[in-house]
């Protein structure tokens, strides 16, 4: 139970969420709230730092939830929970991309797939998103397809990214090449990931 998709774990995280989102709803029309809110969250996210797995999370929530009729304690302290959670699911996934490339090191890949959502291989057309790394330079490929607003038409979409050749994390969002690329057609989109991939193998681009 150390993942965001847990069973278990989903119903308090939803909790924390919830407080959050009304812990900030609440203060902004009042500065002196806000301003107090903050403070107590950050003392709360701050006592929470020893905690490092989800278990642990899970664990340490009823006895904080307890606040008696304070509201607005028991949404300070979700909201610190919700944060705390985001934490060690970042580091969580963080560890899994340094895995992913250590191994594809070891094995002898020059690409490495670092995210993936949805089946870009797919025969029947639908969402995708995929960040593949190439691991001698870090630059990555990150493709996607998305249904364009009010439609039901998937618009594909490329970009280059400059990565950390050894943890995955952003160097650089657009690192000076010309490779936005927007279309309608998938075929158009394979070739272009095809060409780039080319290029950034034989080193023909310059960043």
């Amino acid at each position: 139970m150390h993942g965001t998709s847990s069973t278990i774990t989903r119903p308090v995280q939803d909790e924390w969420a919830e407080c959050e989102q009304e812990l900030h709803a609440t203060a902004m029309p009042d500065v002196q709230r806000y301003e107090n809110d903050l403070r107590a969250l950050r003392a709360e996210a701050d006592r929470l730092q020893d905690l490092g797995t989800f278990d642990q999370l899970v664990d340490a929530w009823p006895s904080a939830s307890e606040t008696g009729a304070d509201r607005r304690l028991r949404l300070v302290r979700g909201a610190a929970f919700a944060r705390r959670a985001r934490d060690i699911q970042a580091a969580t996934d963080a560890r899994r991309i340094e895995e992913r490339i250590a191994s594809a090191r070891a094995a002898g890949e020059t690409w490495v797939v670092l995210q993936e959502t949805g089946n870009q291989g797919a025969k029947a057309a639908a969402p995708f998103s995929t960040a593949a790394m190439h691991l001698a330079s870090g630059l990555a490929t990150v493709s996607m397809a998305q249904y364009a607003t009010m439609t039901n038409t998937l618009v594909y979409s490329l970009t280059i990214i400059r990565l950390n050749t050894k943890s995955g994390a952003l160097i650089d969002a657009t690192p000076g090449l010309e490779d936005w690329l927007e279309t309608k057609d998938r075929g158009e989109l394979d070739a272009a990931i095809d060409r780039w991939r080319r290029r950034i193998e034989t080193g023909d681009v310059e960043v």
